[in-house]
């Protein structure tokens, strides 16, 4: 019988080895955070099993391909025990409200990447339909997941820091839909990268199977909702919306359950959230904003001129240049933390008043004194809280603490 190794104990390792154990499979795991050694256990397994936040640099890893020893994660390890179909959907961002919009249209459980892992779905006896956000880093290790219907979002580099080159992050992204069969089914974006991807699918290619008339959105010829039943802001809330009712009508909703799903939502917490007003500013907490790309989409939700932007995180090796026409556009005042905060500064010289704060509090009560009314305060990192916080759920928790300390504080 198989011997497996997990390595690294959040909740996807957890639930790898209970699923496991719950088969009959010897398993040992372990995690660098415990301090645990590896090396203990290389020698009597035959499949590893690795959290997604570890990268292929980890010796581990690289001891597993010298090995020969078969490297999985999670996803890929559960599939092998599911027997349901699988929505998969993935892009550098806005996967998990599409997810989220998708699940409330069909009441599919979600689970994936920010969800819960497949593992725990099969644990509690799921069968049915689920629909998966799929990052990269569960990408890589795929080697029989076949989605009948997948997402690709959008394109953008990101997590260079993890991946060794930016092909990689997209190939990691194509193995997702690359066992898929002509009976299923995949829905592209628009970018040159994600039209490109192999597999045998049919193809739904937004924005051509899509037409906006007066005030409602159509999918070839059908009216799938009307644009005042969104209740999120920004255009790309707005494409978010249109993958997951194509996706829905495909798998039978009516146009009514879709439309009632998208009036009813109102955003995931740290999504663009408005979680307060000061002297006639509102606040946004755009805290899951981990990529520059949704910074952009972000900044591009507001008026000119108007934002007093709060940004950076954690260094993952991506460029903030592009952004630079933008800021200048957007933000009357930008205000930087962080590990990459200098960076950005030098990436983002002259466009705008720029300042640099140790800490978030430090760089809200920055922010609050450069507004005025009718502006709107954004904290949209753009980056990964992994320098200052555990997670962008325990970050986004802080800046909403703040502002809600700090706008009863002060005068």
């Amino acid at each position: 019988m198989k011997r497996f190794l997990v390595w690294g104990l959040g909740k996807s390792g957890r639930s790898a080895t209970e699923l496991l154990r719950s088969k009959g499979f010897e398993v040992f795991c372990g995690d660098d955070a415990r301090g645990d050694r590896w090396e203990e256990f290389i020698d009597s397994v035959d499949t590893v099993v690795l959290s997604p936040g570890i990268p292929p640099s980890h010796p581990l890893w690289r001891e597993a391909l010298k090995r020969d020893v078969e490297i999985i994660g999670e996803l890929e390890l559960a599939w092998r025990f599911f027997g349901g179909r699988a929505i998969a959907v993935t892009g550098t961002d806005g996967k998990s409200t599409t997810v989220r919009l998708i699940s409330l249209m069909t009441s599919y459980p979600e689970g994936g990447n920010t969800g819960t892992p497949l593992s725990a779905l099969i644990l509690k006896g799921h069968i049915g339909p689920v629909v998966l956000e799929v990052s990269s880093f569960q990408g890589k290790t795929l080697s029989t997941f076949r989605p009948s219907v997948g997402i690709f979002l959008n394109f953008s580099p990101d997590h260079m820091d993890w991946h060794p080159d930016i092909e990689d992050y997209l190939k990691s992204k194509y193995r997702i839909f690359l066992r898929q069969e002509e009976t299923d089914l995949i829905v592209v974006g628009p970018q040159e990268e994600v039209r490109r991807t192999p597999t045998r699918a049919r193809k739904v290619r937004i924005p051509e199977d899509i037409s906006i008339k007066g005030e409602s959105v159509f999918f070839r010829g059908v009216e799938l909702f009307k644009l005042c039943d969104l209740k999120l802001r920004g255009n790309h809330n707005l494409m978010n919306a249109v993958f997951a009712s194509v996706v829905a009508y495909l798998e039978g909703v009516p146009p009514e359950r879709i439309r009632s799903a998208l009036s009813g939502f109102r955003g995931l917490p740290f999504r663009l959230e408005m979680v307060g007003r000061f002297r006639g500013v509102e606040i946004y907490n755009d805290s899951k904003s981990t990529t520059p790309n949704s910074l952009k989409a972000a900044l591009e939700s507001f008026p000119d001129g108007s934002v007093v932007l709060i940004a950076g995180g954690k260094d993952k090796g991506v460029s903030f240049e592009p952004l630079r026409d933008l800021v200048s556009k957007k933000a009357k005042a930008v205000v930087l933390i962080g590990e990459v905060r200098r960076r950005i500064l030098e990436e983002w010289k002259g466009c705008t008043d720029i300042f640099l704060e140790d800490s978030l509090e430090g760089a809200l009560r920055r922010s609050l004194s450069l507004t005025k009314p009718g502006d709107f305060l954004l904290f949209s990192p753009g980056c990964s809280s992994f320098d200052m916080f555990s997670s962008y759920v325990e970050r986004g928790e802080a800046f909403n603490k703040l502002v809600k300390d700090l706008v009863n504080y002060l005068p």
